[in-house]
């Protein structure tokens, strides 16, 4: 293994999560469900608002348990929102921020790389680079 973190975009769900008293009473078709909707909220980046045709992707009765148990909101007029969502996941801001983190971090990485194969390693100073104004 090489010691780098997944770079993939995902949940958080603390270990005791099938053990807490709304989850655990779910049947199994509702708590795939329920995982299934935070994930699904997290990859649209939807801040926990679901979309109606993905909360009844397992059939009424699962929809009506998240309902039942508080895990999904009716805010009416066929929204639906995740209960607490931005308690536990981060928010489509924070997977934004984290994206474009990792996009500049990767160009600054490409840029002292190439720095380093074209210039340094072959002993050239190049006066349009930024690299070879600060060595």
């Amino acid at each position: 293994m090489s010691g780098e973190k997944d770079p993939r975009i995902y949940i958080t769900l603390t270990n005791e999560y099938p053990r807490h008293k709304k989850i655990r009473g779910l049947s199994d078709a509702a708590f795939r469900l329920h995982v299934t909707l935070i994930t699904i909220a997290n990859e649209d980046r939807s801040d926990g608002v679901v979309e109606p045709v993905d909360l009844l992707s397992k059939g009424p009765k699962p929809k009506k348990e998240l309902l039942d148990a508080g895990l999904v909101e009716d805010h009416g007029g066929g929204r639906y929102v995740l209960h607490d969502y931005l308690k536990h996941q981060p928010s489509a801001k924070e997977i934004e921020e984290r994206i474009e983190a990792k996009r500049r971090s990767g160009a600054v990485g490409g840029l002292k790389s190439a720095h380093k194969r074209h210039h340094l390693d072959k002993g050239v100073r190049n006066p349009d680079c930024e690299l070879c104004q600060k060595s």
